[in-house]
């Protein structure tokens, strides 16, 4: 398969001038840079061309919307092969970097975990012939003497392993930590990263759902919809919580977990522009996450910007893994032979409401079902939201058990990692409680759970130790309290008891 051109090196020379920030007095100036990767051929692994080129440009068009430009923008003029090569790149391109710069690196590869065989994290660099990869210590290292702030964005299989998220553990040695770095990746350590390639369609296309739905999420085409308090500044959280929600493949994990950094600045000035190009679907709504044999319908909303058509990706979850090469794909046909004459899928302009079912299920049936909602504009593929439905069970509560550390220690950055194993989908709410009851902190409420990959099946939750006053939970003995609910009944379970010892 061809190559396209090599990537150039493209240098926006500008003073960075900052946009403040409407939940600020004032955000002091930085300069900004990104260094942008993308492999798509490898030796050991199918080619993934033209989808991380197509990554690669994607995040590059994102960068370039923000507020004010950044000060340099970096794609590799030649496929980067080994860990030397990459640490030599991020070197020269961040070498410039003071406290108080932000420095963007982002990878669009393959990446391998596997604890059961002893292949440690590594995502793969290569050019089809030379393929070398590197691991999270190389990563950490290459930005040695790198000032400011780091910011990483991995869109690789198993990348959560590079900040030990996404297990039922926490490892020992981890990587990343403190407030220097910032990391975002597309999936769990042990979940792969789906990406999609349409060559059917005349024309080399192809994305992964990851990235597609973070430059979505960054982009005034569709409105910047992870500014969840429209202050025109996008926080770390506020990204992972939108991706949480809107991105279905795969399990995106952060660190820190709840932070407010400021990933990305925009001015609401473009997103007001009249007749700059928007995208043919906007404002897309689920009516929940839970389905059951009872209740098996879900409720889209959307609205659609001008005629296209519009429709849903089901893909269901056999033996742990998506089963993207049997989805079923269902064109939306409330409209059809109205607006395009017989063509599938086709809805005029306006708000729509769809109703999908997932049909007769016998009285055992449970498990997971993803759901996405594209669009089709002249053979472009667009996917515009998707969400994981979790299908409870109806017969009896899910076994649920509660394993932490038994000595939480918040120092240099470490979170608590919080593994709920449960048979079953379920809804969970979990909270920290004293050793009377009385909760002290909650994570989350009636919060559908998703698949992992893990084994045993669950859900992984992480905490910095901080109340929602921001201040640090008082030394002294803790628990973990864990209630799990399916349509009819609900179980709670507590852990054993933990020390939380700031300072010890």
């Amino acid at each position: 398969m061809h190559r396209k051109a090599a990537l150039v090196l493209c240098l926006l020379l500008a003073l960075c001038c900052i946009l403040p920030c409407a939940h600020t007095e004032e955000v002091p100036l930085r300069r900004e840079r990104a260094l942008l990767v993308g492999v798509d051929e490898f030796v050991s692994r199918p080619s993934a061309y033209p989808s991380s080129t197509n990554n690669v440009y994607a995040m590059q068009e994102m960068f370039q919307g923000a507020a004010a430009p950044l000060e340099a923008i970096l794609l590799p003029p030649e496929p980067v092969t080994s860990s030397q090569q990459l640490t030599a790149l991020i070197q020269a391109a961040f070498a410039e970097a003071q406290d108080g710069d932000v420095s963007y690196l982002y990878i669009s590869t393959h990446g391998l975990y596997d604890p059961q065989s002893g292949i440690e994290p590594q995502l793969l660099l290569s050019d089809g012939v030379v393929e070398g990869s590197i691991t999270p210590a190389q990563l950490e290292a290459a930005f040695d003497g790198i000032c400011g702030t780091k910011v990483l964005i991995l869109d690789a299989c198993n990348s959560g392993a590079f900040i030990g998220k996404g297990l039922s553990f926490q490892p020992e040695e981890l990587y990343f930590l403190g407030e220097d770095f910032k990391v975002l990746t597309s999936s769990g350590a042990l979940e792969e990263s789906w990406y999609w390639n349409r060559e059917d369609s005349g024309t080399q296309e192809g994305a992964f759902y990851f990235t597609q739905a973070l430059t979505q999420a960054l982009s005034p085409v569709f409105d910047y919809p992870a500014d969840q308090n429209r202050d025109s500044c996008i926080t770390l959280q506020e990204l992972h919580q939108h991706l949480l929600q809107g991105h279905a493949a795969s399990t995106p994990q952060v660190y820190p977990q709840k932070d407010d950094f400021i990933i990305f600045r925009y001015d609401p000035a473009l997103s007001a522009q009249r007749n700059r190009p928007r995208a043919p679907i906007m404002d897309v709504t689920f009516s929940g996450n839970i389905l059951s044999r009872s209740n098996p319908e879900l409720t889209i909303e959307f609205i659609a910007m001008r005629p296209v058509q519009v429709g849903y990706q089901i893909v269901y979850q056999r033996e742990g893994k998506w089963q993207f090469d049997q989805a079923q794909i269902i064109y939306d046909e409330a409209e059809r032979f109205t607006v395009f004459g017989d063509q599938a899928g086709a809805v005029s302009p306006g708000r729509k409401v769809r109703t999908l079912s997932i049909g007769d299920l016998p009285q055992d049936a449970y498990g997971y079902v993803l759901v996405q909602l594209f669009s089709l504009e002249e053979s472009k593929l667009t996917v515009h939201a998707g969400r994981v439905l979790c299908i409870l069970p109806e017969t009896a509560p899910p076994q649920i058990q509660v394993n932490a550390p038994s000595v939480f220690s918040p120092e240099a950055g470490r979170e608590l990692c919080i593994f709920v194993g449960h048979d079953a989908p379920c809804a969970l709410s979990v909270s920290i409680v004293d050793m009377e009851g009385r909760t002290m902190h909650r994570l989350c409420h009636k919060q559908s759970t998703r698949p992992m990959q893990l084994t045993p099946s669950g859900s992984v939750f992480y905490w910095d130790g901080l109340l929602k006053s921001g201040e640090q939970l008082p030394n002294g003995t803790y628990q973990i309290r864990v209630q799990a609910y399916t349509e009819e009944q609900s179980v709670t379970v507590l852990s054993e008891p933990f020390t939380m010892n700031q300072g010890g």
